[in-house]
């Protein structure tokens, strides 16, 4: 059976090709093609957007879609696709999706919208995302925020089903959630991970003896260690995490790189508090995520919110969706995952020619040093970044950052 896309995609592409529709000529706008077809002009939108990827039309603001000719001068400068190996991939293409969204001109963009969770278009496109990455969650768990920090700091305010109160963190981790509860005077502990884990009878200790709330934590591809738990410490963790009643953010910022299952994947308790950027396979500055809550969480969660911001960018969020669902989102991150695996193999090289290496790990991209054994240190760390932000007391010197090729082959030619 043939889809509503396919059948308007097929009927303007042999419009095209046939001379009905001359290049420089307008196609007929959404609502007419809408009627013509019978279908929602969301569905007209994806076809446009799919015939403007594939190079067979333009949009003009305020005016239309035309048929493309590369030799007509009026075609906006960097409409058409960029080379998929030019590396602003993703503002190019993402910055189509946005003007196709503004072209749309649905009246629910600039008002409020009837589900606070986040835009529907949205929320079933992540769901798909999630399914590929092993998170397999109802619809309705599924939450839009402003950014991981603004998730972040909603679940460091509510009360949780646990009634406890002291956040628990790795070390190192994340800087901005240091931040977060340093600049709240939040309680906290910290127990340490290393390139080997993390000692889980201590673990088991903390949730024992103090009020744990959660446990932030960085499962897979840690930064900065780039290391991930092997499924054995997922499930004892999740079954510690049950028994003790403590919940666990699990911060999945590269879930689109991963080999492996998520920590969520092997939840079955309902412990396991799900957050996933979308910053870094796109670009830093668009302030999306997505939180996966337990229901026992989530109408508290959503109560703050709504105090916050009630709806989450509506514009960006449309935008995002267009994104994923017309096959961008994966493209850059087959992209991405290509350039992360090159740079993982050009270093594994550099460091294979070298005897008598200080310990290290390799991350997606840096290698990280323990150089605490090593006495010229202070030359050393011109290669490297130091990394006193991600530790809770600014005295762990002694790990060193080195990130590109020419800066390790330095570091190495020093030792």
């Amino acid at each position: 059976m043939v889809t509503k896309v396919e059948e308007i995609r097929s009927y303007l592409i042999a419009s095209i090709q046939n001379g009905k529709l001359a290049p420089g000529d307008r196609l007929p706008s959404i609502r007419q093609l809408a009627n013509q077809f019978s279908c929602n002009k969301d569905t007209v939108q994806r076809v446009l957007m799919e015939l403007r990827f594939d190079n067979y039309v333009y949009a003009k603001p305020r005016s239309g879609y035309y048929v493309f000719d590369s030799h007509e001068e009026e075609v906006e400068e960097g409409v058409s696709l960029p080379n998929s190996e030019i590396a602003n991939i993703a503002y190019d293409d993402f910055r189509l999706c946005l003007n196709e969204t503004l072209i749309g001109r649905e009246d629910y963009l600039f008002n409020y919208y009837y589900r606070q969770e986040g835009l529907l278009d949205l929320s079933k496109a992540v769901a798909k995302l999630m399914e590929e990455t092993g998170v397999y969650v109802p619809l309705d768990d599924i939450v839009i925020t402003a950014g991981t920090q603004q998730a972040l700091f909603i679940l460091t305010q509510v009360t949780f089903p646990n009634r406890k109160s002291r956040v628990l963190i790795e070390e190192p981790t994340y800087p901005r959630m240091i931040e977060l509860i340093k600049t709240q005077n939040l309680p906290y502990e910290t127990i340490s991970r290393g390139t080997h884990g993390i000692d889980f009878q201590r673990l088991e200790e903390i949730f024992q003896t103090q009020s744990i709330k959660f446990f932030y934590v960085i499962p897979r591809m840690h930064n900065p260690l780039g290391t991930s738990y092997n499924p054995v410490e997922m499930k004892r963790l999740i079954e510690m995490a049950e028994k003790y009643d403590v919940y666990i953010v699990e911060d999945d910022y590269m879930s689109d790189f991963a080999s492996q299952s998520p920590l969520h994947y092997y939840d079955t308790h309902g412990r396991v508090i799900y957050l996933k950027s979308f910053s870094k396979a796109i670009f830093p500055a668009l302030r999306l995520a997505a939180i996966c809550l337990p229901q026992a969480l989530k109408s508290t969660f959503m109560a703050y919110k709504k105090l916050m911001d009630y709806d989450t960018n509506l514009i960006l969020q449309k935008a995002l969706a267009l994104y994923i669902e017309n096959g961008l989102y994966g493209k850059n991150s087959q992209y991405l995952k290509y350039r992360y695996q090159k740079d993982l193999a050009n270093s594994k090289s550099i460091l294979a020619d070298q005897p008598n290496l200080p310990p290290y790990s390799l991350h997606h991209d840096s290698v990280l040093f323990d150089c605490s054994k090593l006495d010229n240190f202070k030359i050393l760390r011109q290669y490297g970044d130091t990394l006193e932000n991600y530790f809770c007391q600014k005295s762990h010197q002694s790990l060193l950052q080195v990130k590109n090729d020419s800066c390790l082959k330095q570091f190495l030619g020093s030792l």
